[in-house]
């Protein structure tokens, strides 16, 4: 069976991703600011991840409301 999981990025795969939207929107990122803006594309990338890893079926819909 193959695992069809979502793999979080990498920091290189997330520095790529950082470099890759500064140029197509024209928008520097200073330095200072590099590592942080990284680690939340890696943090936001770990989240995803973790959702779209929970397993679903097609009869699966969402709840209307939330009640704890």
């Amino acid at each position: 069976m193959t695992d069809t999981r979502p793999k979080p990025l990498t920091e290189a795969e997330a520095e790529a991703l950082m470099e890759a939207a500064s140029r197509a929107l024209a928008l520097p990122i200073p330095e200072p600011c590099r590592a942080g803006t990284i680690a939340n594309i890696v943090a936001a990338s770990n989240a995803a991840a973790f959702v779209m890893s929970f397993p679903l079926d097609d009869a699966d819909e969402a709840a209307p409301v939330f009640r704890a």
